[in-house]
């Protein structure tokens, strides 16, 4: 089961009305032919859509006493060490323990997935998350109901939940790329964090953290031993997921994170076919290509357009219906992504001086070094001067409170696990948000938790530029390392010749004509914010966009990062209908004149 939405009614006298459940039923899915399966009574309403990528569905309901659904795979590793065949295996012994009010067995939990659980006698909502709350779950809690979903999309258009924008979460998410913590564009709209269990009742609306990343220690094991355990748990986050099948699909780029899942496959002696989504004449298809030929997986290029973000798992869902692939997968829609591998393992985004400031106890200088490197602050200038002060400092305190809630051993090692709990928690919203219309499941071993928690044994300092990383790839056989990879400035290089004459992933901006092509982009998005009857003039200063637009466009300066701003407010400005909510102001120096 992929999608999945709820309505639970706290008091009997807010009864769950039909129109409700009518607008949450056509919010699940945007392919029409698609049934949903449903449970109802006079205090819940559950619809969920199985898009049948699995073998088996995952809604149970237990002598009318409690009903369990759940989306994607716990992968749960039973107590007394037996295997469960199925993940209708899992929800079934989870619904039990869960039933006791036994919620222990998350901890045992190493897959992707979020789940509810509600039980009649006593009345109890029970929302639940994986460890790193990959697998989104979003929310929305008044004295009287709670409305859930696993795409915001469905709340969004729901006529019961009230829209306004949360100004704090937008400028997050045009910062940073993500909002921090539980966070959503719209205010009152919450999504669960990670590892979490949300538990509603008529008099209670509490959450509790099942795992905590951070109470993890750093092992003094020799180097050696810590690269056999993460390579054998990553070995066994591969061969969870493949059970036993003997083909697969697998995205492939340039780079490792894909090349060591299709290594590991190929070595569980499973044939692939590997897809790569990227321009000519780039390294990312060039070694892609190399490697795929190096390994013996059946290879697939398909070119993409210039543009910052090109829609990969669609592409491949067109593909995939375009092909007959030979040998065929028994399971072509579980698509292996390496999402993950490079913060997880590779610690991209963290420097020597994060690290060094952590440990001395300047958070505040830590904070400003990843503001920096980000390069995040707060457009002063394109806001109306109210909004600019209510932002004031907003990323600073964002970071800041997240880091506050982490407790580790090595200080060092929070903004690793911040990043892990915010940037990477969100990094398939995307994927899961358009799941209905792409209809692939990813399966990502570098987001194995048990695989997680061998990486966080690894003391810091090892794992900094890809070090730990380069080291580790020496446990695979050797055609991992037969054929040059991309890697990231100022990391572990590859040691052999790239080929000349390619473009390289982070000068590709450098490239006239895709530069032209983005520019082009851009100045058509100013213009036609500028150009519509309606237009945020309460948040966003229009005559600096108008500025901003021509100059770029002109090509007199590169005002792109304010067009793509200046854009996201006025969508969810839009969106909310006008309507918006900003924090309480409070000066510190991140927001900055441009």
């Amino acid at each position: 089961m992929t999608i999945f939405a709820g309505i639970f009614s706290r008091h009997a006298r807010a009864p769950i009305s039909d129109a409700a459940c009518d607008a949450l039923r056509r919010a699940l899915s945007r392919q029409a032919h698609e049934p949903a399966q449903e449970f109802r009574d006079e205090r819940v309403f559950l619809a969920k859509v199985d898009l049948h990528i699995f073998d088996t569905p995952a809604f149970l309901v237990r002598d009318g006493a409690s009903v369990a659904l759940l989306a994607g795979e716990p992968l749960l590793r039973p107590a007394d060490g037996a295997t469960a065949a199925t993940r209708s295996d899992d929800l079934a012994r989870l619904q039990r323990e869960w039933d006791d009010g036994d919620w222990s067995a998350l901890r045992r939990t190493r897959g992707v997935f979020c789940a509810v659980h509600y039980s009649r006698e006593p009345c109890l909502l029970t929302l639940v998350t994986d460890k790193l709350g990959l697998r989104p779950l979003y929310y929305w809690i008044d004295d009287d109901r709670v409305l859930f979903a696993t795409a915001l999309r469905i709340l969004e258009q729901h006529p019961d939940v009230p829209k306004r924008m949360d100004l704090r979460a937008v400028t997050e998410m045009a910062n940073l790329g993500v909002p921090l913590a539980d966070r959503t564009p719209y205010a009152g709209i919450r999504v669960l964090r990670a590892a979490e269990v949300l538990r509603v009742s008529p008099s209670l609306a509490q959450g509790s953290c099942y795992w905590r990343w951070d109470e993890i220690p750093p092992s003094s094991r020799p180097e050696p031993e810590l690269l056999s355990l993460v390579y054998e748990r990553f070995q066994a986050a591969v061969a969870c997921r493949l059970r036993g099948d003997t083909a697969a699909v697998a995205f492939l780029s340039g780079g490792l994170d894909s090349r060591c899942i299709v290594a590991a496959l190929r070595d569980q002696r499973a044939a692939v076919h590997s897809f790569n989504f990227s321009m000519p004449r780039t390294q990312d298809r060039a070694l892609g290509a190399a490697f795929a030929r190096a390994a013996g997986a059946v290879h697939h290029e398909r070119p993409t357009l210039p543009e910052p973000e090109p829609p990969y798992h669609a592409l491949l869902a067109n593909a995939l219906r375009e092909l007959a692939l030979e040998p065929a997968p028994r399971h072509p829609r579980r698509v292996w992504s390496g999402d993950g591998g490079s913060v997880a393992l590779g610690h991209v985004y963290l420097t020597r001086t994060m690290i060094d400031r952590q440990r001395a106890g300047d958070r505040e200088g830590a904070i400003a070094a990843y503001l920096e490197q980000q390069r995040a602050a707060v457009l002063r200038r394109l806001l109306q001067p109210p909004i600019a002060a209510a932002l004031d400092g907003i990323l600073k305190r964002g970071v800041r409170e997240e880091l506050a809630d982490t407790h580790c051993a090595d200080p060092g090692r929070a903004l690793h696990i911040f990043l892990l709990l915010n940037d990477q928690r969100r990094h398939l919203t995307r994927h899961f948000e358009d799941i209905d219309l792409h209809q692939l499941e990813l399966q990502l071993p570098f987001f194995d938790s048990d695989f997680l928690e061998a990486v966080l044994t690894v003391p810091i300092d090892r794992c900094l530029y890809h070090a730990f990383y380069a080291k580790w790839l020496d446990r695979f056989p050797p055609v991992v390392t037969a054929v040059p990879w991309q890697t990231y400035p100022g990391h572990v290089p590859c040691p052999l010749p790239t080929p000349e004459r390619l473009h390289y992933q982070w000068t590709m901006g450098r490239d006239r004509a895709l530069r032209a092509s983005f520019k082009r982009a851009q100045a058509r998005r100013a213009a036609e914010m500028l150009r519509a009857e309606r237009f945020p003039r309460d948040v966003l200063n229009k005559g600096v966009l108008r500025l901003a637009g021509w100059l770029h466009r002109a090509g007199i300066r590169d005002y792109g990062y304010v067009i793509r701003q200046a854009s996201l407010y006025y969508t969810y400005w839009l969106r909310n209908s006008g309507d918006w909510v900003a924090p309480p102001a409070g000066p510190t120096p991140d927001v900055v004149a441009r």
